[in-house]
């Protein structure tokens, strides 16, 4: 399978995480890293498998190096109907309501443009005590699985039927 993981991170913490599953669940498939920040949102039409990986900046911002591309794709939405995607968003709960915000924005403007979000995004809190690369790789496993079977089965409906 094919998949473009976007990264949104102002300290690396992001793009650790996303190295971290592919490191546990690359073998046998396709993914691309791209830096928000070196990216347009012209790369989303040949996508059909998407996930994105975004911190938290400020009072629940998205990070300043995603922003360009964020605006750009909400100023001027793409059709994405034919996209699935997974949200990992990055936050702090002692921020309260905009704990995690980023992600949470980037879940919005995805669902708004069409796209068809395939499991509940994954919210991982830095101030916590849990492992958030562990975490992320094993929510990925079963976004993973998902994007899988949707691939599978728009496959399947796209083959014509033998009799």
């Amino acid at each position: 399978m094919e998949a473009l993981f976007l990264v949104v991170t102002m300290t690396g913490t992001s793009e650790m995480i996303a190295e971290d599953i592919v490191d546990a669940h690359g073998a046998g498939h396709e993914f691309t890293l791209r830096l928000a920040e070196h990216a347009q949102p012209s790369i989303l039409a040949q996508t059909r498998q998407l996930l994105v990986i975004s911190s938290t900046y400020g009072t629940g911002e998205v990070p300043t190096p995603g922003k360009a591309f964020f605006d750009a794709l909400s100023k001027s939405p793409m059709d994405l109907s034919h996209l699935r995607y997974g949200v990992i968003a990055l936050g702090d709960t002692i921020y309260g309501d905009t704990f995690a915000n980023g992600g949470r924005q980037w879940d919005t403007l995805l669902k708004e443009c069409g796209a068809q979000r395939l499991a509940e995004p994954l919210l991982l809190d830095a101030s916590g005590q849990d492992d958030m690369s562990g975490l992320a790789v094993e929510w990925a496993e079963r976004w993973l699985k998902l994007a899988l079977q949707a691939e599978g089965a728009e496959e399947n409906a796209s083959s014509p039927s033998k009799v």
